[in-house]
């Protein structure tokens, strides 16, 4: 028969123990959640008033300000007697399993420190003993005992670590009062329970680390609730306390709550999600510490768990989460505010998630704490419609199988019917929204883009935005292009073709490409239906172009299309098939898209009326036949800003057209 052997130096190395403030610190938190528990051991109920813990920081050449090369720790606790001793002796030892202890926390010495030492006084079944040695990371002899006399009659043990590893000693906080801040978030449910050992810290200075955790508590509050019902109800007494965030109990966790039985903290979780928040004002955690003398008559033998129901643990928690939210409510409504906020902005900018537009408190709340940013509600909305349309998907299927007449599945219907509302709204708002992203492009292109010179974007920016180029209905949708910026009607046509040759889809030999360029000479005609009878051409000029001295002005551009157009036979439409229709009595509507320039106005006054707003201009032509309307730049952004603003009203977006 033969035991496991275990390779103490495989096992340090293969630690998984990064170089980090925190793990530079693990030995000695370690060393003092030792010292505790050897207090308790020893004096029980009476560790707070009998125990003490001792830190001593030691810096290189005592210099108040220098590097951090080592930790004495003494406690006057029950000691490294023989049980322990066996338990220190063993890796993954269960000696502290029940207080959660790991049975590694001592390999954690080896890794971050070249030199540690022990010094033990304690009462052996002999009468007091004394035992010392050293440890140390080597393949054989890891503890080297010394021979020491007993020198004095009390429970003493001091731990000595020095040689910090050059990793961990870059890391390990160099500036006064750090450690002190460390040692005192660490052990937050010792203070919070109430029978905390004395632990004092000499670096520099003698500092009571009660003090430190008392120091920062800006506020406190303490409310009794009832827990059960009944004959089964009791008091539960919950103390709320806002502390300095340097009393962060265990990153990344920000607000703690402990349970407690006996003045001892016997369960702490996280209640960051429970709250929905993480740092108070930025500078804040919250503690709370709940306690009843129900608790204290269920406490495990090894003080390390309840004797309760899950259920009753889960009770005990909500109710610490009630007592919670109700000293923290300016916080919790704040916070459920600024994400209403982003929520609605977020609607605004994608109104596919209208739907959530009246319930956004419950949403909000519902988010994970200091989801403020644009992009994380952003994914949880997605998320939720995601859930939503699957959660509708099956319902759709139960209402096809089902019998719409009986029972809940009636129900179902309203309910499946209002979703699709939800749905189509949601569209529709998109729509609206992509519009008006259209419009403010569109403001922003006809504006200088040298204000110096006085000049216009170029025209194809202009072009590419109503519409395409080089293009006709074969290869563009009603999303391709915004010709509904001129008149919604436009994009309901079955055929266009922009800047494209005429011999492309007319009879006429010729290459001549009119444009809808927006600022060139251009043209772009539609039909309505293959049995309809009429034709829309829409012509572009420059934004302000004043020379029109040469060459024909807009409207005879247009009406010479309309001749041209007249003249043919047998034009072929999107499917290759000849287009009928095009006859002598076939109606031609025109639109001219150009600023009414003094030089414009002299070609086209006394030619048409004036539009009744005053800004545009309006007439029949009899040779050809044709109507024709001519619509400033200005004109049209106004106009299909009204109309989009009007969409926006009746879906009750808080944005503008």
């Amino acid at each position: 028969m033969a035991n496991l052997e275990s390779d103490i130096i495989g096992r340090v190395n293969r630690l998984a123990l990064r170089p980090t403030e925190k793990n530079a610190l693990l030995p000695l938190m370690e060393a003092v959640s030792n010292s505790v528990h050897s207090i308790t051991d020893l004096y029980d109920a009476d560790a707070s008033t009998k125990g003490r813990i001792f830190v001593r920081v030691v810096r290189l050449g005592d210099d108040p300000a220098g590097r951090v090369i080592g930790f004495d720790v003494q406690d006057n606790g029950i000691g490294f007697t023989e049980e322990n001793f066996r338990s220190f002796r063993t890796p993954d030892s269960r000696w502290k399993e029940a207080r959660g202890g790991k049975g590694v926390g001592r390999l954690a010495w080896l890794k971050v420190f070249d030199r540690i030492s022990v010094d033990s006084t304690y009462q052996g079944k002999a009468g007091w003993e004394r035992r010392a040695f050293d440890f140390r990371l080597s393949e054989t002899d890891q503890i080297l005992e010394r021979d020491t006399p007993t020198v004095e009659r009390a429970h003493r043990t001091i731990i000595s670590f020095r040689g910090l590893k050059s990793p961990y000693e870059n890391r390990c906080p160099v500036k006064n009062g750090v450690i002190e801040n460390r040692i005192a978030a660490h052990f937050v449910p010792l203070f919070v329970a109430g029978n905390a050992p004395k632990v004092t810290v000499e670096d520099d200075g003698i500092t009571e680390i009660e003090t430190v955790f008392s120091e920062s508590i800006v506020d406190h509050d303490t409310t009794t609730i009832t827990i059960g019902e009944g004959d089964d109800a009791f008091p539960l007494t919950v103390w709320s306390l806002k502390c300095d965030k340097r009393m962060r109990f265990e990153p990344p966790a920000f607000n703690f709550a402990f349970i407690a039985g006996d003045s001892r903290s016997v369960i702490d979780y996280a209640i960051d999600d429970q709250l929905g928040l993480k740092a108070l004002d930025r500078e804040h955690v919250y503690i709370a510490c709940a306690s009843s003398p129900y608790l204290d008559q269920k406490v495990n033998s090894e003080r390390t768990a309840f004797t309760l129901d899950p259920s009753e643990v889960e009770e005990i928690k909500r109710g610490i989460g009630q007592a919670a939210r109700h000293y923290l409510r300016p916080y919790i409504e704040e916070a459920v505010a600024r994400k209403v906020e982003t929520t609605r902005d977020l609607i605004a900018e994608n109104p596919q998630f209208l739907y959530l537009a009246d319930d956004l408190e419950n949403f909000a709340e519902g988010l994970q704490p200091n989801s403020y940013g644009k992009e994380e509600i952003f994914l949880e909305m997605s998320r939720a419609r995601f859930r939503r349309q699957k959660k509708f998907v099956a319902v759709e299927k139960s209402i096809k199988t089902g019998d719409l007449l009986k029972g809940p599945l009636t129900e179902k219907v309203e309910e499946y019917t209002g979703y699709i509302a939800d749905e189509k709204r949601g569209a529709l708002a998109e729509y609206v929204t992509r519009r008006k992203a259209v419009l403010d492009l569109f403001e922003t292109l006809l504006e200088y883009d040298d204000s110096d010179k006085e000049t216009y974007s170029k025209e194809d920016a202009l072009h590419q935005l109503f519409c395409p180029m080089r293009i006709d209905s074969k290869g563009l949708t009603i999303d391709d292009h915004n010709l509904w910026l001129l008149d919604d009607r436009l994009a309901f046509f079955n055929y266009f073709a922009s800047d494209e040759r005429l011999s492309n889809y007319t009879t006429l030999d010729s290459d001549e490409r009119p444009d809808l360029a927006f600022f060139y000479n251009s043209c772009v005609a539609w039909r309505e239906r293959e049995d309809t009878d009429t034709v829309v051409i829409v012509e572009f000029k420059r934004p302000m172009r004043e020379e029109y001295n040469k060459g024909k002005d807009p409207v005879q551009q247009v009406l010479s299309y309309v001749k041209r157009l007249k003249e043919t036979s047998g034009e072929v439409d999107i499917r290759g098939r000849a287009i009928r229709g095009i006859r002598p009595s076939t109606s031609f509507h025109c639109y001219v898209v150009a600023d009414i320039t003094p030089q414009l106005e002299e070609r086209i006054i006394g030619r048409f009326e004036k539009t009744p707003d005053g800004e545009g201009y309006f007439g029949y032509t009899t040779n050809p036949a044709a109507f024709v309307e001519i619509v400033p730049f200005g004109k049209v952004m106004q106009d299909a800003r009204l109309r989009n603003a009007i969409f926006f009203q009746k879906l009750g977006i808080t944005n503008t057209g």
